[in-house]
């Protein structure tokens, strides 16, 4: 699965659509505030694979699920309206065209299909992905536009998303420079989006959880 998961990733034809996203939101200034760009989608690889080794999943449902994250948005390329059931499509003709089967498939196209639903699934890819997506939210995420707006602009301030456990609780650990400003992004409706991402998750998972920024915690009331 892993070599299959970096012939996918390496693929000329997935990085050039993420290549072109990335360019297409840089361009629209109405709804082109996060991108949906090749670093999104390799960001939320790496924080799938986080989540789903504290949950002491096999490598093998690893490393679909890691599948699912790099496909999951490549249907971005007509904008964000639809664009989970478009990359569904896309990767189900993908898989297809490129005569690809593998033990975890269809749960992984389902979970790109419902990546932008809640948590009303008991497919663990479709609830990783769906979280992980939900936490990128540091610097390289931050489209043009989003600069600009408040509140979102606060997210280039977000150098890293550590994911770890402690004492067999889920540690979802910001990693933000000194230009945070706190109440801010505390007041922004995104950010009360991600927490209660990470607390339908961990509920759903059956798993405590911690919130910290920089190490310490972190409740959106200051």
């Amino acid at each position: 699965m892993k070599e299959l998961y970096n012939k996918i990733k390496n693929d000329t034809l997935i990085i050039d659509i993420y290549n072109k996203i990335h360019e297409f939101e840089d361009g629209n200034k109405e709804k082109g505030w996060a991108y949906h760009d090749y670093n999104h989608v390799l960001n939320v690889a790496d924080i799938v694979e986080n989540i789903l080794l504290i949950l002491n999943y096999d490598e093998d449902l690893i490393y679909s699920a890691k599948i699912a994250s790099i496909l999951h948005d490549t249907g971005a390329l007509q904008g964000k309206d639809d664009h989970a059931l478009r990359s569904y499509e896309f990767a189900k003709k993908y898989f297809e065209k490129n005569n690809i089967n593998f033990k975890n498939k269809e749960q992984v196209l389902e979970a790109i299909k419902i990546h932008s639903d809640g948590f009303d699934t008991d497919n663990i890819i479709a609830l990783a992905l769906i979280l992980a997506d939900k936490l990128d939210v540091k610097y390289t995420r931050v489209a043009k536009a989003g600069k600009m707006v408040i509140g979102n602009r606060q997210f280039c301030n977000i150098e890293d998303i550590k994911v770890n456990t402690e004492n067999d609780m889920f540690v979802f650990n910001f990693k933000a420079n000194s230009k945070m400003n706190l109440k801010e992004l505390n007041e922004y409706y995104f950010t009360k989006k991600i927490f209660k991402a990470i607390d339908a998750f961990c509920n759903k998972v059956n798993k405590k959880y911690k919130i910290k920024l920089n190490d310490k915690e972190w409740n959106l009331l200051g």
